[in-house]
């Protein structure tokens, strides 16, 4: 089906139509995209140096960590990162900076000129527009993160040079299930033969190592080919390369950002002889890093952090990261949660934690309903809980109660965090 939109339409209506003309949300799946981007690229163009980042967690933490690296070492550099939070510009980036919407609208024209009869779903459109975009804008590094598992998504119809897995946990069990080796497994399905990997999970299922040997895949591991440790304010990476030492704690909070720092270092050193990068350069972009929505901290006295964590591990990271501020007063929680995600492990590390839940319904068809949180909170959790119309209202009514000594996280989802954001 034709958009009937051109290159000087808005971007708003090319993306209300491309939610509206696929019959996938989420199509898993290379077959359709690849046939497009091979149109779109009959002629061939210098290649762009490659890396593809996968992972549960630390996924737009590491992107951002190398794209603020990659900057101070005075690379162009290309980022693809998705959801975004407030703007779609956010998740295609040249240097840092949102692209602009002329050139979202002239690629997705070209694109959809290229496909023919071949329906594309929304993400798949977002991927196809950042390839064309870093092409003509001519990046010598393009960053792709994966939206979901790895093998079959979209950023995979292009062959990295190298790749970098962060965390291997139990997340979209609908589209990956919830055995850890099988989707170790489509984590790995971004690995390519003789490709320089890492793998930042230092518990990552065998499946993972197996697969990667079986390809040539020069695997580099936590815990057996680097570590890291902390002490004061700085922390030490122990590997067998030149970008050993130590550095100061990344910008980003909290103690898994040195893990995931650690990931990226040993990255960077494996790809030395393609991608030269001094420790200065490093250090700079790990202090120089910006990241909405990863313990991002809006207000202090009281503080309101806001984070996108809405699966078992990385809600695990969070709790600890509040017990570690050591909070005087009450805490709250603005918090809401996709109806396919697994509420009861992603609540389960804050009972005891969260003085008073505030809910709400997201902004999303796949919202799971308040009422249903309500009840599982107050029944099954024996929790205080306060319910609203919209999250933007439940973070306004609780900053009218708060105290200097409390605390306010908001999180569950991206659209938690979008929506607080908007609320400010």
């Amino acid at each position: 089906m034709a958009s009937g939109l051109s290159a000087l339409s808005s971007l708003n209506d090319w993306l209300t139509w491309q939610e509206q003309g696929h019959v996938k949300e989420i199509d898993l799946g290379l077959k359709r995209v690849a046939t497009v981007y091979n149109a779109l690229n009959s002629e061939p163009g210098n290649p762009i140096y490659t890396i593809t980042v996968a992972g549960t967690n630390g996924k737009g933490s590491c992107v951002a960590m190398l794209e603020a690296v990659f900057i101070a070492a005075g690379y162009q550099v290309g980022v693809y990162s998705t959801p975004h939070l407030r703007h779609y510009n956010e998740r295609v980036r040249v240097n840092g900076k949102p692209v602009l919407d002329s050139l979202l609208t002239a690629s997705f024209s070209k694109i959809d000129k290229a496909r023919e009869a071949t329906s594309l779903s929304y993400f798949e459109f977002g991927t196809l527009a950042a390839l064309d975009i870093f092409k003509h804008q001519k990046v010598a590094i393009q960053i792709l993160e994966v939206g979901l598992g790895g093998r079959l998504d979209a950023v995979n119809i292009v062959d990295a040079d190298a790749a970098l897995i962060t965390s291997i946990s139990i997340d979209h069990i609908d589209w990956l299930g919830d055995d850890r080796k099988q989707i170790a497994l489509e984590k790995a399905g971004i690995f390519r033969a003789k490709q320089v990997a890492v793998c930042g999970d230092a518990t990552v299922p065998a499946s993972l190592i197996e697969y990667a040997n079986s390809l040539g895949t020069q695997l580099t591991l936590a815990g057996r080919d680097f570590n890291f440790k902390v002490k004061d304010n700085s922390w030490c990476l122990k590997a067998n390369h030149s970008l050993v030492g130590r550095y100061p704690l990344p910008v980003l909070q909290g103690n898994h950002q040195i893990q995931n720092a650690s990931a990226v270092i040993s990255l960077l050193a494996s790809i030395q002889a393609a991608i030269p990068i001094n420790k200065e350069s490093i250090e700079f972009g790990l202090q120089h890093t910006t990241l909405s929505g990863r313990l991002q901290q809006i207000s202090s006295a009281p503080d309101i952090f806001l984070d996108v964590a809405h699966n078992a591990e990385s809600a695990e990271v969070l709790a600890q990261f509040l017990k570690s501020r050591e909070v005087k007063g009450r805490i709250h929680a603005v918090f809401s949660i996709l109806a396919d995600k697994q509420l009861s492990d992603v609540v389960k590390p804050f009972i005891g934690l969260i003085d008073q839940w505030h809910i709400a319904p997201l902004d999303s068809a796949r919202s799971l309903p308040a009422k249903d949180l309500y009840r599982y909170l107050v029944n099954d959790c024996s929790q205080h809980c306060l319910k609203y119309n919209s999250t933007q209202l439940a973070l306004q009514d609780v900053r009218r109660t708060l105290n200097k000594d409390d605390l306010v996280i908001c999180f569950g989802s991206f659209y938690v965090v979008e929506a607080c954001l908007e609320a400010l």
